[in-house]
């Protein structure tokens, strides 16, 4: 019987160890760290809540579905916080006089801040008003939700009590891309994100000759510039 060359063997078991010495997938990164200011005095970072399961929430005081919200994360940080849930709520507008008036108007526990510079807008992509982000205890996004209504609260906290049970994130609630915003300087924050896109002097000529026939017609007076119509209403 011919016998195997002894370098055969050794060259198997080299491919062998190849095959299997690839390093694990590396897990997410952390989410980016910033500093921000406490509504009622303070300075903060959101790193210094590593150990515990943060959500991070961006309002507005504009925007009708965070004044709805305050009081449902309120509850939320209640309800889990002995599981290890904070709740971090950050404004990123410059009118002082507005974010005060708002926060005044509610009596919660979890800690609202500022950051006027607009820098964590912009490291968290924020295109919508609310959007919060669920960070697991090493800072690691897990979940993003866009909007305040009844579902994405609904969605958010069958999500936060999963993950604190140690499930999978419910599937439609990963950390995703966020949806598109108005082009241009004009960012989610802002209050003129309210405006029409008619009003913006960005975007396609075509499209805004289109939307200028629509909104300046009667008949295009309750569609947002569809062919069923569109415009404000006022003429």
């Amino acid at each position: 019987m011919k016998r195997l060359s002894p370098v055969r063997p050794i060259l198997v078991l080299a491919l062998l160890a190849a095959l299997f010495s690839f390093p694990p997938s590396r897990a997410a990164d952390p989410a980016p760290d910033f500093p921000f200011s406490g509504v009622s005095g303070g300075s903060h970072t959101l790193a210094e809540f590593r150990g515990s399961f943060v959500l991070l929430e961006f309002w507005a005081s504009w925007c009708v579905p965070c004044r709805k919200g305050f009081p449902f994360l309120d509850q939320l940080q209640a309800k889990h916080e002995a599981e290890g849930l904070k709740v971090v709520a950050v404004t990123l507008e410059t009118d002082t006089a507005a974010v005060v008036s708002f926060v005044s108007g509610f009596d919660v526990k979890f800690l609202v801040g500022r950051d006027p510079s607009g820098r964590a807008g912009e490291l968290y992509q924020v295109e919508a008003m609310p959007t919060a982000i669920l960070l697991d205890k090493e800072g690691r996004p897990l979940a993003r939700f866009e909007g305040g209504t009844d579902s994405i609260h609904e969605q958010m906290e069958r999500t936060v009590a999963a993950v604190l049970r140690g499930e999978p994130v419910p599937a439609g609630a990963a950390a995703g891309k966020t949806r598109q915003g108005p082009k241009g300087n004009l960012k989610a924050w802002e209050r003129g994100y309210l405006a029409d896109p008619i009003m913006s002097l960005d975007g396609d000529p075509l499209i805004r000759v289109q939307r200028d026939h629509i909104h300046s017609s009667k008949e295009g007076a309750a569609g947002d510039g569809g062919v069923a119509g569109g415009g404000c209403g006022c003429n």
